[in-house]
């Protein structure tokens, strides 16, 4: 077999792979037999049926099958022995592949065309940009704290039912004569009290007690879908036909009460930071919520960043390629006509993807197996797994145990590890970003922030 690369442009090249008998001879031979051993013909036992009528009826597709094999193999092969930066993927030349007459014909050629990806380099030093410190209002450092207070608090079991408590009974769906319905929803279920939109219907709720029973239209009470499907137990592209009146019944009524502000709870909101007093705890709890706003000015930051760096690092590509490109392997069908009109949009994020790489490769970016299992195992899972006030080695040990067990697991699932290898990597790349470009921090509260962001996308 011969593959042959052949310049056709400054970042184009068609890549032709020569066939012969001999390249795929053996390999037909080999499937042709192996489909006798398992061939079920009539008149025939299995694994007896003649090779001439295997041949006969399988040999074409096989050998068809088997030469297109041969050819994305040895494509692929041919790129990475000769390192070839591809951008994007090799598309078969149709012009100049002509039709292939497998009966006839053994010897055949094939073309590709590829688009190699530009060099250039990313100079940091060049950039200028403004990094937010965007700190929250007290309103907001208020509604942070009381959160913290609740997570906190203690259960208690009310005797009537109060406008923030969770209810757990038993749900019926009603025909139009106010009868359970058969085949109805009829399930136990847990309601959140100030999670009912309608205050008509959360003033039923108000002050009955358990094994009262209330009649609603539940569809009407939680306007979120997602919620709804959990509540009445269906999909949630059925909750929308769902109107119809429920009968729930009250087997349990819970209320979390906020902690109180001592130091009780400021040791357990903050361990070991050693707070004694109100003050002390809210100056916590805003460097706490400021973390929060941190990263949404960090993804703002890296936002403004794309752009700029996007904007003034120059270099070609190869558009008709990438355009028709983007037409034959998109998922979404894209016509010709679309591309065309969208380019611009796509070409900024083939370009993106090209300084990133560049990015990557010059500041070693990369994001180990290591440390996603370590993310799992600090940040993710430990939550699950609450450290006991008096645990022993062995409970440490099987704690561990089991972290890393499941930590190893979740390495296997590809779209979670995904998910997580994007978050990491966008860590570190905004970190690079700090270290090398030029900025000016600016202080801004979170209105103005917000306006910021509103006005940067009517501009663009």
């Amino acid at each position: 077999m011969k593959v042959s690369k052949e310049m056709t442009g400054d970042l184009t090249a068609v890549i032709k792979i020569e066939v012969e008998e001999n390249d795929y001879k053996e390999r037909v031979e080999k499937e042709l037999r192996d489909y006798r051993k398992k061939a079920n013909i009539p008149g025939f036992r299995p694994g007896q049926v003649p090779l001439g009528m295997v041949k006969k009826m399988y040999e074409r597709p096989v050998r068809a099958e088997e030469i297109q094999k041969l050819m994305s193999d040895n494509l692929y092969k041919y790129i990475e022995d000769n390192q070839l930066r591809v951008l994007g993927s090799p598309l078969a030349d149709n012009e100049k592949t002509k039709q292939v007459d497998w009966d006839n014909e053994k010897e055949f050629a094939f073309y590709f065309d590829i688009a190699l990806q530009p060099k250039f380099t990313v100079d940091l030093t060049k950039e200028k940009l403004t990094l937010y410190d965007v700190e929250p209002t007290e309103e907001m450092l208020d509604k942070f704290i009381e959160d913290v207070r609740y997570r906190f608090g203690k259960i208690e079991t009310p005797e009537t039912i109060g406008e923030s408590d969770m209810l757990y009974g038993h749900l019926e769906e009603l025909d139009e004569q106010g009868n359970k319905k058969e085949g109805g929803v009829d399930t136990n279920t847990t309601i959140f009290v100030d999670k009912i939109a309608l205050e008509t219907i959360k003033k039923k709720f108000i002050g009955k007690k358990k094994d009262d029973v209330i009649t609603f239209k539940i569809g009407k009470a939680i306007k979120d879908a997602s919620q709804l499907a959990s509540i009445i137990k269906l999909p949630i592209d059925k909750v929308k036909e769902f109107t119809a009146d429920t009968k729930f019944t009250v087997l349990s009524i819970q209320r979390m009460n906020k902690a109180e502000m001592n130091e009780d709870f400021f040791n357990k909101a903050y361990k070991d930071k050693g707070i004694k007093t109100e003050e002390e705890f809210r100056k916590n709890a805003k460097e706490d919520l400021s973390k929060t706003y941190a990263r949404e000015a960090d993804s703002y930051f890296l936002h403004k960043a794309m752009e700029s760096i996007t904007k003034n690092t120059k270099f070609d590509i190869p558009v008709e390629f990438l355009k028709r490109w983007l037409v034959e392997t998109s998922e979404d069908k894209l016509d010709a006509k679309s591309v065309e009109e969208n380019f611009s949009k796509y070409e900024n994020g083939i370009r993106w993807q090209l300084i990133e790489g560049e990015l990557s490769k010059t500041y070693k970016l990369d994001v180990t197996n290591d440390e996603i299992k370590n993310y799992y195992k600090t940040e993710l899972f430990p939550s699950y797994f609450p450290v006991p006030e008096k645990e022993t080695k062995q409970e440490k040990d099987e704690r561990e145990k089991r972290l890393e067990d499941l930590a190893t697991n979740m390495l296997q699932n590809r779209d979670q590890s995904k998910q997580v290898f994007d978050y990491l990597f966008e860590g570190k790349l905004i970190k690079c970003l700090k270290e090398n470009i030029k900025f000016d921090t600016k202080k801004i509260n979170i209105d103005e922030f917000t306006k910021e962001i509103k006005k940067d996308k009517e501009t663009k």
